[in-house]
């Protein structure tokens, strides 16, 4: 099932995502967690994982949700 997933480039960007299990629209997909994506913060390309937003502080999610990748 999509859903919007916070997710965090390999330069340490957090950011918002549909993630669609089995199926990368505007990615690569490597494994389920993992893929290559292009990160809405600095408009570059790198590897993008699933975070887990229990981990993240008050700072952090408001800043995921302030940029949105839209399909993954």
């Amino acid at each position: 099932m999509a859903g919007k997933t916070i997710v965090r480039c390999s330069a340490g960007h957090l950011f918002t995502a549909t993630w669609i299990p089995l199926i990368g629209i505007k990615s690569i997909r490597l494994t389920p967690s993992r893929r290559y994506a292009r990160c809405p913060v600095e408009r570059h390309w790198g590897m993008v994982t699933k975070t887990d937003s229990m981990n993240l502080s008050q700072a952090e999610l408001a800043s995921a949700q302030a940029h949105d990748a839209g399909l993954q």
